[in-house]
């Protein structure tokens, strides 16, 4: 099949505006759009040619609808009503004039016929120099070698009119159904609309990808495979999302060594990538080669500085290794950058409690707080394995099943008794001493006064049955009373009730540890509370003061929105005393530059109209967004009326709002719906 050029002059089709408008209404339906078009006097034209149709004329000249040649009604086909035109194809129509034959398309794919894909913009692109791009004749052949390239391009200006509210494409249309049906949890259904997508369009890439996704979401993952595979083979030397979700899978069915290749592709074709860093560390990792996982954790955070993931798995690579000063130096990293992350406290308690390390201190408070977070967070078998090595610490400096006492129960030697003279032992009083710190506790063993002239060092002694046998081996005593021998099990009964008595009393410090957390919860979040409404009072009198004047715009205008939105957030910044200045024109992928200090913040703002819960992204923001330290998105809701501004700041954009792979829209999360972005995110085993 070859690809067709039908011509279009608005003087001579003068419909041409309605057609396109009903086009777009029937593909946004998932509907092709038939019509009956004049291919001159050309007889060779075959069912399933690809057609675009070109406007020529005084200005804009460029593609403004693709599609597909279709075979005619049969009551309409021309080669069923005279044999003359019996070698004529199916997509013939009766409606014809001598040397004028007319043939049926259907157009999967337009947009506005005043903002084409122009011809003068394709000129200078170096793929198409020495092109001859003019019209030479209706349904003319266009040059085989260029095809690609300018499905390519036809690509990107359907996706940037529908982004703009000024085109459609059915390939895009069935594509977004089918990651719709992937994050609403039907599978099977988006399997059916990646499929319709390639039968439109057979190199269409993504719907690849999405087929490998669905199956992913059924646990088919050797088709998954075989999809990302496709996707590869097509374009190797730009398939890195291929070959990392590719590597995703063969990490979660345990083929490290294929993922391990196919993240090393990724980052072959972009050595900046740093998600595909992120998951070759994991893998070597897994596969213990933690010399090589460190080097790729650290990469990462070259990338991405801020990735308190990478952090905290590097501390654990360093901890194996045990390197344990680089591994407090990244726990605590991770912490700063991530102060809910439980685990890294939890392991920074390990690590303080090693023997090169031994600060008994700091590795309790670590544990402690370990175990308030991880009970706030719903582990409670994470935090009783916090709360059991705790006790370990605590009863290892506890006092032992010994007593403490430098005086252990001995005869006087001033008062020899006579062998055949009975032996009298005086009652033993065990007090618990506790010591200012509360930390400690000593046990003191009162004597009568008759046995403390002479001592034996308590320390002598392991347990009370070596201080019986030392009695019992003695030239004076030459076997010890029953009374004497009951007296020591009773002291050896109280040391132990002690150490049940210091467990408790940490539990009890745990518990009040919990309560006072809850309350400094409440009190910050009385503190935002306060500061929100002092700062929403600040900035409705700068926002007033700023547009007294009457504003040059409409209100039903749906820029207005956008410059009230970029309104509020400039007096935002410059009630902190911010330097702002505008960069929405150089196309740097954000609106405004702001500086302060030697901060610096790339700005991105966007409105929310009262019609929908959406607005348009562009790959450049969402690669900002990605990869840029200092991005900001502030979301304006009702910013022609009552505006509410929330910031975001990297990653966050992925956490609060779907995104929209192709169309670039951003779009709220339900709360009663969960909704995975693209690539799928898989349930990675965790890391013990």
């Amino acid at each position: 099949m070859v690809t067709r050029i039908f011509l279009c002059n608005e003087q001579t089709e003068p419909e041409i505006r309605d057609f396109i408008r009903e086009a777009i209404a029937d593909i946004s339906e998932g509907e092709q759009y038939i019509v009956t078009w004049n291919c001159g006097n050309i007889q060779t034209l075959k069912v399933g040619d690809r057609a675009y149709f070109k406007r020529i004329g005084s200005a804009n000249q460029g593609y403004f609808a693709s599609g597909t040649v279709v075979p005619a009604d049969r009551e309409y086909q021309l080669k069923l009503r005279s044999a003359r035109y019996r070698e004529l194809s199916e997509a013939y129509d009766i409606d014809s004039q001598v040397n004028n034959f007319r043939i049926w398309v259907a157009w999967d794919a337009c947009v506005s016929f005043d903002e084409p894909l122009r011809t003068d913009y394709l000129r200078q692109l170096p793929h198409f120099q020495g092109m001859p791009l003019e019209p030479q004749t209706d349904a003319g052949v266009f040059r085989e070698e260029y095809v690609r390239m300018l499905d390519r391009e036809w690509e990107r200006q359907t996706q940037k009119a529908f982004r703009a509210g000024k085109g459609i494409s059915l390939v895009d249309v069935y594509y977004r159904w089918g990651l719709e049906d992937i994050q609403q949890g039907f599978p099977q259904d988006a399997l059916e609309s990646f499929r319709q997508a390639l039968k439109l369009n057979p190199n269409f890439i993504k719907a690849y990808l999405g087929l490998g996704d669905a199956h992913v979401s059924l646990r088919e993952y050797a088709k998954a495979v075989g999809d990302y595979g496709k996707a590869i083979s097509m374009r190797p030397d730009k398939a890195r999302l291929a070959y990392f979700k590719r590597g995703e899978i063969n990490f979660l069915l345990g083929q490290l060594q294929q993922a391990m290749a196919d993240f090393e592709a990724a980052i072959a074709i972009d050595p900046n990538y740093a998600d595909a860093h992120m998951s070759l560390g994991n893998t070597y990792f897994k596969l213990r080669s933690y010399e090589q996982a460190i080097a790729c954790f650290s990469r990462t955070l070259e990338l991405s500085p801020e990735r308190d993931l990478a952090v905290f798995r590097r501390g654990r690579a360093h901890y194996i290794l045990k390197e344990f000063p680089e591994a407090i130096r990244d726990f605590s990293h991770a912490i700063e950058l991530q102060p809910s992350n439980v685990d890294a406290y939890y392991y920074r308690g390990l690590t303080y409690s090693q023997p090169d390390i031994a600060d008994e201190t700091l590795a309790g408070d670590d544990l402690r707080k370990a175990i308030v977070l991880y009970q706030t967070q719903g582990k409670p078998d994470k935090a009783k394995k916090a709360k059991e090595f705790l006790e370990t610490l605590a009863i290892d400096s506890l006092p032992k099943a010994k007593p403490r006492s430098n005086y252990a129960i001995a005869p006087a030697a001033t008062s020899i008794p006579e062998a055949d003279a009975p032996i009298t032992v005086e009652p033993v009083v065990a007090k618990q001493i506790v010591s200012d710190d509360e930390e400690t506790s000593d046990l003191i063993i009162e004597l009568p006064p008759q046995t403390q002239p002479t001592a034996i060092p308590v320390e002598n002694f392991a347990a009370p049955e070596e201080a019986i046998a030392v009695f019992s081996s003695s030239e004076l005593i030459a076997s010890p009373p029953p009374e004497t021998i009951e007296r020591i099990v009773e002291v050896e009964k109280i040391v132990e009730k002690l150490v049940e008595v210091e467990k408790l009393v940490e539990v009890e410090k745990i518990v009040e540890i919990e309560k006072i957390v809850e309350v400094e919860k409440l009190v910050e979040v009385e503190k935002i509370i306060e500061v929100e409404r002092v700062v929403d009072r600040v900035v409705d009198r700068i926002v007033d003061r700023i547009v007294e004047k009457p504003i040059p715009f409409s209100i039903e205008d749906p820029s207005t929105a956008e410059k009230l939105a970029m309104i509020s957030v400039m007096a935002q910044y410059m009630r902190d005393g911010w330097m702002v200045r505008s960069v929405d024109k150089s196309q740097v992928g954000y609106d405004l530059e702001c500086t302060k200090d030697n901060r610096c913040e790339a700005v991105v703002i966007k409105s929310f109209t009262s019609d929908r819960d959406s607005f348009a992204i562009s790959a450049i923001e969402i690669e900002n967004a990605r990869s840029n330290k200092d991005f900001v998105l502030w979301v304006v809701s009702g910013a022609a009326e009552n505006p509410e501004l929330r910031c975001l700041r990297g990653r966050e954009l992925f956490e609060q709002f779907d995104l929209d792979p192709l169309a670039f829209a951003a779009k709220v999360r339900q709360a009663a719906v969960q909704l995975e972005f693209a690539p799928v995110s898989l349930e990675m085993p965790q890391f013990e």
